[in-house]
């Protein structure tokens, strides 16, 4: 059905209108940094698009280098992180079952020569893709009572079944909580040598490195250790995208080579470098994102039948609980009132119809989803 705005079109502070139907399933970054806007209006003419970059990226290199505590050889940089996940994991576990003859053996026989272990209720195209390939997927359960909090007693019993590519999520998407600490992935990565940890950091910059010590420089210690970043989310850059990945330097070579190259060009370059520097605007964003946080938290808690799960990051996993309604009708009140929110594909053994995601945007999206979400239970949803 197509959407069915309000008859009186919402607008910015500014007076703009909206463009409907808002996305608000999407989790794209809601500011990008005033340096940013700087870059782009300091192209003045043709000069700075007409020529490749230098294809290395140095600076660009040297400045996520700095921060991450890691060399510029542990990164591997793309067009966001979506790219990243489709080429590295798969070289990673060919990589893993190709050591060992008896992974190539379970891998012939059974598809199980280096599963994909990851938590139930996660990041859906990881589990998904490694399904329908036919990969064998071990699934760590996260429950609702206990926060969607992840138990790291089931964790280890999925490993000890026998070595694999652990994803982890970190904040976890969709539920928005960090599932593991720096405290508590370390010791896993001395225990499990022939595991391998992928950490997807996609939201981590919404968490200042106070609250939550950040893993990226173990990538320098174990090789059995990627951390996976992007700058759609917190620079508010999903329209640039940049993603990068850290770990150790001879995959990261090997993933350099099946590339062509100047992937990030020059202007991209600029930009990326332009967020990077801006720290300050990077502290803003956590703040007005914790504030966007509480304003969805408080409008839709006067639903009693909802239950709203704290997050840091820019989004927030809202679960049905009075056993009558359920996600998807919602979601298409909410798109015939002009807002997309996000609903779930189910697992095996795993039902999501109760849950939903709303991405938190700009203060003006926010009251307006607020106002339609109050708009579509009344009108019986």
């Amino acid at each position: 059905m197509p959407p069915c705005p309000p008859s009186s079109p919402p607008t910015y502070s500014d007076g703009t209108p909206f463009k409907l139907p808002i996305n608000l399933g999407l989790n794209d970054g809601t500011y990008c940094s005033p340096k940013v806007l700087d870059v782009l209006a300091g192209v003045k003419n043709n000069a700075a698009l007409r020529n490749y970059s230098t294809n290395d990226n140095k600076p660009l290199l040297e400045i996520i280098a700095a921060e991450c505590r890691c060399k510029p050889e542990n990164i591997f940089l793309h067009n966001g992180s979506g790219p990243i996940l489709k080429q590295a994991i798969p070289e990673i576990i060919r990589q893993a079952i190709k050591s060992s003859p008896i992974r190539v053996m379970k891998h012939l026989l059974t598809k199980n020569g280096y599963p994909i272990i990851t938590p139930s209720l996660t990041y859906g195209k990881v589990p998904l893709k490694a399904m329908n390939s036919g990969l064998q997927v071990r699934l760590v359960p996260l429950r609702a009572e206990e926060n969607f909090k992840l138990n790291l007693g089931l964790l280890t019993a999925a490993i000890d079944q026998g070595d694999g590519l652990v994803y982890l999520a970190n904040p976890n998407n969709p539920t928005g909580n960090v599932l593991i600490t720096r405290d508590e992935l370390e010791p896993l990565l001395v225990k499990y040598p022939g595991t391998t940890f992928w950490i997807d950091e996609a939201y981590v910059q919404y968490i200042s490195p106070e609250r939550h010590k950040r893993v990226a420089d173990l990538v320098t210690t174990y090789p059995n250790l990627f951390v996976l970043r992007t700058m759609s989310f917190a620079y508010g850059l999903a329209a640039v995208r940049v993603g990068y990945l850290l770990g150790r330097a001879e995959l990261i070579k090997t993933l350099e080579s099946q590339l062509t190259d100047y992937r990030i060009p020059a202007l991209t370059e600029q930009i990326a470098l332009a967020a990077l520097s801006d720290e300050q605007h990077l502290a803003w964003v956590r703040d007005a994102s914790a504030t966007a946080r509480e304003v969805i938290t408080q409008g839709l808690s006067k639903h009693a039948w909802l239950q709203v799960y704290p997050s840091e990051a820019n989004f927030l996993l809202v679960r049905i609980t009075d056993g009558k309604r359920k996600a998807k009708p919602i979601a298409a009140a909410l798109l015939e009132r002009g807002i997309k929110i996000k609903t779930f594909t189910n697992l095996p053994g795993y039902n999501f119809e109760d849950l939903f995601r709303v991405t938190i945007g700009l203060p003006e999206e926010n009251r307006f989803f607020v106002e339609m979400f109050d708009d579509a239970v009344a009108s019986g949803v």
